[in-house]
């Protein structure tokens, strides 16, 4: 039997056995759930994740850079590793060879290739010089693979249950979690003002003072314009009366303005009813001309921040704040 055919012969059988690394053993027996062929076809594209993938390209030149992926991922040793990726590079090499070339020890190589060996990964070359070669990636790993993919499958099982407890649950377990987020005078709040104003696409309500309706006019009218002219319908509340002051009667133009009492040096921004800012003004004269502002997107919060401020008639504000 020639050289060729023999090797053939021993792939074959190597091809039959499946990998007996630490991994699979440490991996179990996995229960599945037969019916979730989304998240395999998620598997199918993850395990190629777009970070690995552009490492692998970045090292196409020296595949056994990627050697601690293979350790993550398999259970084998940094050794095992090493040898395994440098026979891909080499295609079949002597020991002395490999330990040149992968940088292992030429004393560990041969312990290492044996171990390669048992699990599959690794075919020896018969000859007067010993030889080996690598077995097919996709052959080699396969068990690992499957196993891999199905503890996945096993555990978004999990999951999925634990959330449907929570759902069942939630309204039986007390008081509620709100997220709301803070700014103070150094962070940007008239850019947040602006980034909830632009977002809004149906009703944009604001409620201020006579200082805020100022601060609003100066930095957000053509924003106000362009919202209101992509149909946002835009009411504006303050203490200034259209029937006596002349910024509120040119407001009146355009917007929805309604007197109303307000007091305390506050802008608060209703946008869509679904998401909010309330900030409190600076006194005159500071740079910053907001002091503090709060911020979010829960509409509970809103509910009750709105219910404080306006009521029922929209004719009057509480005076919430300390002047």
């Amino acid at each position: 039997m020639g050289l060729t055919q023999k090797k053939e012969k021993e792939y074959s059988v190597t091809r039959k056995l499946s990998f007996k690394g630490t991994a699979v053993r440490n991996l179990g027996d996995l229960s599945l759930n037969q019916d979730r062929p989304d998240l395999t076809d998620t598997l199918n594209t993850q395990h190629r994740s777009p970070g690995l993938k552009g490492e692998l390209q970045a090292n196409t030149g020296d595949i056994r850079s990627i050697w601690p992926k293979i350790v993550e991922y398999t259970g084998l040793s940094e050794y095992e590793s090493k040898v395994y990726l440098s026979l891909l590079s080499l295609r079949n090499a002597g020991a002395r060879k490999l330990s040149l070339h992968c940088d292992v020890p030429r004393t560990k190589v041969y312990g290492t290739l044996k171990k390669l060996i048992d699990y599959g990964l690794v075919v020896e070359i018969p000859g007067s010089q010993k030889q080996f070669a690598p077995s097919h990636p996709n052959e080699a790993f396969d068990t690992v693979l499957s196993l891999t993919k199905k503890k996945a499958l096993d555990f978004d099982t999990v999951v999925q249950t634990l959330v449907k407890t929570y759902e069942k649950n939630k309204e039986d377990t007390g008081p509620q979690k709100k997220l709301i987020w803070y700014l103070d005078e150094n962070d940007d709040v008239k850019g947040k003002c602006s980034e909830i104003i632009r977002q809004s696409h149906e009703e944009l309500i604001i409620l201020t003072n006579e200082d805020g309706l100022g601060i609003l006019f100066n930095s957000a009218h053509r924003l106000l314009d362009e919202v209101q002219e992509e149909g946002v319908e835009v009411k504006l509340y303050s203490p200034l009366d259209p029937k006596h002051n002349a910024l509120a009667r040119e407001l009146a133009y355009i917007y929805q303005v309604k007197p109303v009492e307000v007091e305390t040096p506050l802008l608060f921004i209703n946008s869509d009813q679904r998401r909010f800012l309330l900030a409190r003004i600076a006194t005159q004269g500071k740079e910053n001309p907001f002091e503090s502002a709060v911020f979010s997107d829960d509409q509970t919060l809103l509910q009750l921040v709105s219910l404080l401020l306006i009521d029922g008639k929209n004719k009057a504000i509480m005076n919430l704040l300390p002047a």
